[in-house]
């Protein structure tokens, strides 16, 4: 008698953890996802101050592929150490497969496009950095000129 409440009194608190488990989980993505955004800010940044511009797009680059579109911003930032695997968010579950196999370059963040003035990405308030999804619910992760992160259904000027 005393096994079988012990069986009942484990999987009681196992039926209670589980839910927990897997928040905890989302929120480590997210915090992960985060930190990928502010680490590509740091290179956008490193990026704009050490060229006195933003990254310009060769022209033609509107009939690139996607794969070559995300392989072009890797390639810009990768000096400033962000390596491929931070344009990956661990809750974008397609990209990040298509990121870790032999297949290209993929990215869960689309980087915005700006001329090439230096101060035109600092100017305006537009995001330098979107999700490409609403991976975690509650909007896409939008990154500011500040660094700051905020998502696609807060206003701008609410982080």
């Amino acid at each position: 008698m005393e096994l079988i409440v012990t069986i009942a009194v484990v999987a009681i608190l196992a039926s209670l953890a589980f839910p927990t488990v897997k928040g905890l989980k989302r929120r480590a993505e997210k915090a992960k996802c985060i930190g990928n955004m502010k680490s590509i800010f740091g290179g956008l940044n490193q990026f704009v101050l050490e060229n006195n511009h933003w990254p310009q797009l060769p022209p033609g680059s509107e009939k690139w592929e996607e794969e070559d579109y995300f392989k072009w911003w890797i390639r810009q930032i990768e000096p400033y150490g962000i390596a491929p695997d931070v344009w990956l968010c661990a809750s974008d579950e397609v990209n990040w497969e298509k990121g870790k196999s032999n297949l290209g370059a993929y990215s869960s963040y689309i980087p915005a496009e700006f001329n090439s003035h230096q101060y035109t990405p600092f100017r305006w308030n537009q995001p330098w950095l979107t999700e490409r999804g609403d991976f975690h619910g509650k909007g896409a992760h939008v990154m500011m000129q500040d660094g700051s992160i905020t998502t696609s259904q807060a206003p701008w000027g609410e982080r």
